[in-house]
């Protein structure tokens, strides 16, 4: 794509009646694998805390330690993609994570994530009806977590902690981020997640560049990356679930694009197809307008139209009664 930076925020309005209800201002920047930008809206080398968007990246040095001693297939795409999901936890969901869990013998009472109940409500009426309460395993972020909790048994160390910044984990995490993104993270700030994990910050253009990184595949960090976009694409319902915009986009560009989203208005994207690297942040935390602003990226990118996405990059607005009332859309 041509290069070129754009002085304004991306706008994407809520409409009624053809009349604006409300708008929202969108930084976004696309990079390329050395962190030039190629594109960019509003302030696009803001600070910025991807949180759950950068569960692919956390994944990596997992699978990195497994692909050295020849030993990736022991776990398969299930495995590789529930640990980058933020779930809905559907049935399907925990027991992906139990599959993981079971396969380095680490009980489910070790996450450290706190419980919560699921975010899809059919599950969550059947939860409340057979459950006295949600368990560990519920959270979104326990794919993660088991994730984390599977490095650790490889790296023969001491569970306990295991999502604290100075554990052993932890720092291998960081270290393949520090590289992929050339940064150092201790230079940010950093918090504490929802799920009780390091929440990382750094301008938009790292992260950008870290994701442009992901996208490489001749070296064995390449192929640790490759593993994970292929099991995402394979397998995208667990990364989300049901109606939600990170499975259904993953479904519709196969391994030609990896996307994340993260807490309060994030993406993260791998332009698997082009070898570049981009990353949103809706200013305001709106969750639905980043979507549609996911969907104007993946248009800069140059990615083709999927019809069946229109509920996430164009959503109409519809009352209680199933007429339409609105739209969303970008400017």
């Amino acid at each position: 794509m041509t290069k070129h930076t754009i002085a304004q925020a991306m706008q994407i309005t809520v409409e009624r009646a053809g009349s604006l209800e409300s708008s929202h201002l969108v930084d976004a920047v696309i990079c390329d694998k050395q962190g030039g930008v190629i594109a960019g809206y509003g302030d696009y080398d803001r600070l910025v805390f991807p949180r759950s968007a950068i569960k692919p990246l956390q994944a990596i040095a997992l699978v990195e330690w497994l692909l050295a001693r020849n030993k990736a297939d022991t776990l398969d795409d299930a495995d590789y993609s529930v640990m980058c999901a933020s779930h809905n936890g559907e049935t399907t969901h925990i027991k992906a994570v139990q599959t993981l869990l079971d396969r380095f013998d680490v009980s489910k009472e070790a996450l450290s994530c706190g419980a919560h109940w699921s975010n899809h409500q059919p599950t969550c009426l059947s939860q409340a009806r057979s459950l006295q309460a949600p368990e560990k395993i519920h959270n979104n972020c326990s794919g993660k977590h088991a994730g984390m909790l599977a490095l650790g048994q490889l790296l023969g160390c001491d569970l306990d902690g295991y999502a604290d910044i100075g554990h052993p984990v932890q720092q291998a995490i960081i270290t393949v981020i520090e590289d992929m993104a050339d940064m150092k993270l201790a230079d940010y700030s950093c918090g504490i997640d929802g799920c009780g994990a390091p929440a990382f910050s750094a301008p938009m253009t790292k992260w950008a560049r870290a994701f442009a990184q992901f996208t490489t595949r001749d070296n064995m960090r390449g192929k640790a990356c490759a593993r994970i976009a292929q099991a995402i694409a394979n397998d995208p319902f667990l990364i989300g679930g049901t109606g939600r915009a990170c499975s259904d986009v993953n479904q519709a560009y196969g391994s030609d694009v990896t996307v994340k989203i993260g807490a309060e208005g994030v993406y993260g994207i791998a332009a698997n197809q082009f070898g570049l690297g981009a990353m949103l942040k809706v200013r305001d935390g709106n969750m639905r307008i980043a979507g549609v602003a996911l969907g104007q990226i993946l248009h800069d990118l140059g990615y083709a139209k999927h019809s069946e996405l229109d509920g996430h990059f164009a959503p109409i607005l519809y009352n209680w009664a199933g007429d339409e009332v609105g739209r969303i859309c970008p400017q």
